[in-house]
């Protein structure tokens, strides 16, 4: 049985066929962009999860590395809490201290401490610079070891006393408006903190420290500079407040020359490297001629304005290496290392000479109208090896030199100074009768 199709049926069929095929296109092609839209989905996916990962990494490498900036700190702090609490501590190894303690926190590359060499005096130049450089910056350049207040990061910062990190710089409310500039290409200030001491009145700028390029930027990265920065503020200060109290401590508080306990005990430093070195030491002691009749007419405050006066006529006569003590009311003590007889005799007749023409108030009531000193000296190691011998016989030179009539300087026998076969030296030249050295004249 054949089938025949009339043309109308086959331009039917052909028209079905057609539109089965425009339906296949279009469904293949619908397909197509969805499997396009699902691939760059998966690809976004990809992307966010990749970001994601990194994120996660780079947050767990910054948590790691805050846990090994903690854990530094931990182990390192106590034992620099007790090395900046030491009442010994030495000035110069405070850099040190603040450098160790950055690089335990930070890991930086560079380290920069500058700081103020007389803190509260209005110094205007910050004129120290300690470095610690990882970068092989090398000696800094002769322009950059200095820093003005007020110039550059470095100055602004000394200058407005507060800490900057990363933008802040660009933040022109935080410097009023300024485009602050780097204060020299070589110095990388990731970090800029001020040393402050907090006065009662006043602030008062010690030092800037300065990090560069940290390895490890901790949470509250701005504290924990401030903490280092203040624990350096605390040393630098501890320091000066113990050398103080040691100061008052060693000192006269009238004369501010060195008290008896500590030239005693510095006399027995020299006299045992005098020994060591085999060199000469002479001691000079002396008094102020009739200071009680000084003090009786014209009362105890001129008494002690003289004995302030008679003290710094004292220090502007001595030598770089002399030492000088208040050894007791009006009485004075100076070490003399390197001295010889005639070089110690030359050193007291100047510091007698120099308080005898000194115009002292109210010097006309004294005898002569001259204030004058009596003293005498003794050498090492002729007049005796330790510090008890060396003032006894100095001061049986002292009283040599009152029994022949005061204002002049003697000695003791056992030694000569090759220029004279008497006892005493000064400006008089009458005889007079020693007496017993031993027994105190009248003052």
């Amino acid at each position: 049985m054949e089938f025949l199709l009339s043309p109308s049926d086959w331009s039917a069929v052909l028209i079905a066929a057609a539109v089965a095929a425009v339906f296949g296109f279009l469904l293949g092609r619908r397909g197509l962009g969805e499997a396009r839209r699902n691939t760059q989905r998966l690809t976004t996916d990809v992307a966010r999860l990749e970001g994601q990962s990194r994120e996660q990494t780079r947050l767990a490498s910054k948590m790691r590395n805050e846990q090994r900036s903690l854990s530094n700190l931990s182990r390192f702090l106590p034992g620099l809490a007790r090395e900046l609490n030491n009442s010994y501590l030495d000035p110069n190894d405070i850099p040190k201290h603040i450098f160790d303690l950055t690089e335990k926190i930070f890991e930086p590359q560079q380290m920069l401490l500058f700081l103020v060499r007389s803190p509260g005096e209005g110094v205007a130049n910050i004129q120290e610079i300690y470095l610690r450089d990882q970068r092989g910056l090398g000696e800094i350049p002769a322009d950059a070891t200095r820093v003005r207040v007020g110039e550059g990061k470095i100055g602004w910062v000394a200058e407005n006393k507060v800490e900057m990190v990363g933008d802040d710089w660009l933040n022109l409310s935080r410097t009023d408006g300024r485009n602050v500039g780097d204060n020299h290409p070589a110095f990388r200030l990731s970090l800029v903190g001020p040393l402050v001491h907090h006065g009662e009145d006043q602030d008062y700028l010690i030092g800037v420290l300065c990090i560069g390029d940290p390895a490890i930027r901790p949470r509250d990265e701005k504290l924990v500079l401030q903490m280092i920065t203040n624990l350096g503020s605390i040393a630098y200060r501890n320091v000066r407040n113990v050398r103080a109290l040691r100061e008052q401590a060693n000192h006269d508080g009238l004369t501010g020359l060195l008290n008896k306990r500590q030239f005693m005990k510095s006399l027995g430093i020299l006299i045992d490297a005098a020994g060591r070195r085999a060199q000469a030491l002479a001691v000079f002691m002396f008094d102020i001629d009739y200071f009680k009749r000084y003090n009786d007419s014209n009362g105890h405050q001129a008494g002690d304005e003289i004995l302030r006066g008679v003290a710094e006529v004292l220090r502007r006569n001595l030598r770089p290496q002399d030492l000088a003590g208040r050894y007791g009311g009006e009485e004075f003590i100076v070490a003399m290392p390197l001295a010889d007889g005639p070089k110690a005799f030359q050193a007291a007749e100047r510091i007698r000479e120099a308080i005898a023409t000194h115009p002292f108030a109210h010097r006309e009531t004294q005898p002569d109208g001259v204030l004058s000193i009596s003293g005498g000296i003794a050498l090492f190691p002729v007049d005796g090896q330790n510090s008890t011998e060396l003032i006894r016989h100095a001061d049986q030179g002292l009283y040599n030199a009152k029994a022949a009539g005061r204002n002049r300087v003697g000695r003791h026998k056992s030694f000569d100074i090759g220029d004279t076969d008497t006892d005493v030296l000064g400006p008089r030249t009458e005889p007079s009768g020693l007496g017993n050295p031993t027994r105190r004249l009248a003052r």
